[in-house]
């Protein structure tokens, strides 16, 4: 490929000279990917994405086997953070890869042996019915785990059609100054942003941490970007409509998902704690941002160029599949035992204790007032996402009303503050923010969505 020729003349409308391979290796890997996450289609009745659609018919051909599936890896994740945080040091030394997946704190490691003890349990149906029964050990460690291993398995393996081959550059190029004016925000954050959106929020979030370390953003950008732009992706939103028994409203809730982002994204970082933040780089490496100013140029012609750039750069398909892989194996052996853990120990709270019940007990009349079906029962929806963002979507299927499952699903991915995951992810950090701060942001986030999701719901359900 030779190089870009860029004249800085007005005349330098076309991007530079790039061969038809990389033209063809940007265009028809980005199309694939926009087809499978970002295509709406109606099947059976139902308005989903192909992703989906791909991931129930995984579940399907899985059937009856899927506890055992669930088990296996619940089993292996905390065999192996046992083995490598406890086990002989020359196992460690031999296996550096796997010593440095699995390394964790003394409480994430108690997480993941409670997720491993507390699948074989409920697998085997051995304890307790408030450990092993439907709507505790069952749903959090086999209906729930179940559908976000097809689901997320299948993003894993199929993200990189969309992020890697030059559709997020070309996107978040395009809307460079739109997003600088609107949100205060670097240009470069627009990408980072696009990723959550389609990736995942984790991700986002250490992207984020990344950029803060390495003097791309300031303080008070990367507690912004990580509180309010971190969103859930593309498959975690149909992963909600499943659980919630609402996968015929995927688009309305996502659509609704997308407007709260934007409100909370406008209103939040201008009210305290997130105002009182200052732009102050990392003191180690100091402000090392020069976001390039192109003259002569349309944003359209650069945008193109930034796209098949990246393409030109792109992983090859064994990188791409062993990149899927990894990302998988992440997610199902060391984050998905804690985070089921957390919402195991959230369902039994809530069905066995009458702690959240009655700690929610003043906002039943609020959501009466906003006109909200089942206020008692749903009450609790509204701030149990705080411990883990799976688990007011997990409510929302229990009510048998659209207008309330709806509002809490809605509640489950714009919330975006929950212990389980972000919380734990931006603490470890080096971004100045603490826990009271981030408590007080999910307030206001769910202050500002409650409203939102309750007119929405009575409009579109």
């Amino acid at each position: 490929m030779q190089e870009p020729i860029n004249t800085g003349s007005t005349e330098a409308e076309v991007p530079g000279v790039f061969d038809l391979g990389t033209w063809i290796n940007c265009f028809l890997p980005s199309l694939i990917g926009i087809l499978i996450f970002l295509t709406p289609l109606n099947y059976q009745g139902e308005t989903t994405i192909p992703l989906g659609l791909m991931s129930n018919l995984l579940r399907d051909g899985i059937g009856g086997y899927m506890g055992a599936v669930t088990t296996f890896f619940f089993v292996t994740g905390a065999l192996l953070t046992l083995i490598f945080n406890l086990g002989p040091k020359p196992v460690k030394q031999s296996f550096p890869a796997l010593f440095q997946l699995f390394q964790t704190t003394p409480v994430w490691l108690i997480l993941r042996l409670m997720g491993g003890i507390f699948a074989v349990m409920t697998f085997l149906q051995l304890g307790p019915e408030w450990i092993i029964g439907k709507n505790t050990g069952v749903t959090a460690y086999v209906d729930v785990a179940g559908i976000i291993f097809c689901i997320i398995g299948l993003g894993c393996l199929l993200l990189p059609f969309l992020t890697d081959f030059g559709f997020l550059e070309f996107v978040g190029t395009l809307f460079r100054k739109f997003f600088h004016r609107i949100f205060n925000l670097p240009g470069r954050a627009t990408i980072d942003t696009l990723a959550s959106w389609v990736g995942s929020s984790s991700i986002a979030i250490l992207v984020t941490a990344r950029q803060y370390e390495t003097g791309f953003y300031s303080a008070r950008e990367a507690a912004v970007i990580t509180t309010n732009f971190s969103v859930v992706s593309v498959p975690f939103v149909v992963l909600t409509a499943q659980v919630a028994g609402i996968s015929d409203l995927f688009i309305e809730l996502y659509g609704s998902m997308i407007l709260i982002g934007v409100i909370c994204a406008l209103v939040t970082p201008r009210m305290p704690p997130l105002s009182h933040f200052k732009d102050v780089y990392y003191e180690p490496v100091g402000c090392q941002i020069r976001e390039e100013v192109t003259q002569g140029r349309s944003q359209l012609s650069w945008a193109l160029e930034q796209a098949l750039t990246r393409a030109s750069r792109a992983p090859g398909p064994i990188a791409v599949l062993k990149g899927g892989l990894r990302s998988a194996a992440d997610i199902f052996l060391t984050m998905m035992p804690a985070a089921m853990t957390f919402e195991f120990i959230a369902l039994v709270t809530y069905h066995h204790t009458p702690i959240l019940q009655v700690m929610t007990l003043p906002l039943v009349p609020l959501l009466e007032l906003l006109q909200i079906p089942e206020a008692a029962a749903a009450s609790p929806g509204v701030i149990i996402g705080l411990m883990d963002q799976f688990v007011p979507a997990i409510i929302a299927g229990t009510i048998d009303n659209k207008i309330t499952s709806f509002v809490l699903a809605g509640l489950s991915v714009t919330q975006l503050i929950f212990f389980a995951e972000t919380v734990v992810l931006i603490l470890r950090s080096k971004i100045p923010i603490t826990v009271p701060q981030l408590l007080a942001i999910f307030c206001i986030r769910t202050a500002i969505a409650l409203p939102i999701l309750a007119v929405l719901a009575h409009y579109l359900v």
